[in-house]
């Protein structure tokens, strides 16, 4: 086993601790009026040393000054945000399962998984995430299409598209998410050593 269930229990939660996080700092960045110091007030002063030259945030202090550049900015940090909440737990539920069936065959954890209403959806919808934010379907992706989960649904035409808010979007990816924990908090356990350090 490569990590416990324990392990991947608490790594949900500091996923969504962090997607929260995010959704939080998005208030700051989005009013830059009403809190002081704003972000772009931040920005214009920061600068990182980086590779021995100085990178500075002053760009980030200008497009936070421009109403629809800030509604961009904002919205582009908290997708980034919303496609880790997806693909990481996603892809460590899959790893439990295939580790579990190994260690203790007969139960099919996997085939559990993937018998869940939001599996081949989620599957898809981390393949983009993971691939240039478009939709590259393989055969078994087709011969399954269309895919629905929660009144969205993927269709073989969508096919070299980008990953965009009709297939995902901050509040079905959050629900996405809590199904996900959920199948996380019912998987049963094997006592093993593991780390999610590389995760």
């Amino acid at each position: 086993m490569r990590f416990t269930k324990t392990e991947i229990v608490e790594s949900l939660d500091r996923d969504e601790r962090s997607y929260r996080l995010a959704m939080l700092a998005t208030h700051w960045l989005r009013d830059t009026a009403r809190f002081k110091p704003s972000a772009a007030e931040q920005a214009r002063g920061l600068a990182m040393q980086v590779c021995g030259r100085w990178v500075s945030f002053a760009d980030l202090a200008d497009k936070l000054e421009d109403g629809a550049a800030r509604e961009l900015l904002s919205s582009d940090f908290m997708l980034n945000q919303l496609h880790t909440l997806v693909r990481v737990p996603f892809e460590l539920l899959s790893d439990y399962c295939e580790d579990f069936d190994r260690a203790a065959p007969g139960r099919g954890l996997l085939d559990e998984m993937k018998a869940t209403p939001w599996y081949w959806y989620t599957r898809m919808i981390r393949n983009a995430v993971s691939h240039n934010f478009h939709f590259h379907f393989d055969e078994r992706d087709r011969a399954r299409m269309p895919v629905a989960w929660n009144g969205i649904e993927l269709t073989e035409d969508m096919q070299g598209k980008p990953l965009g808010s009709e297939a995902l979007w901050h509040k079905p990816g959050y629900e996405l998410f809590q199904e996900m924990r959920a199948f996380a908090d019912a998987l049963p356990e094997l006592q093993t050593s593991g780390a999610l350090d590389h995760v």
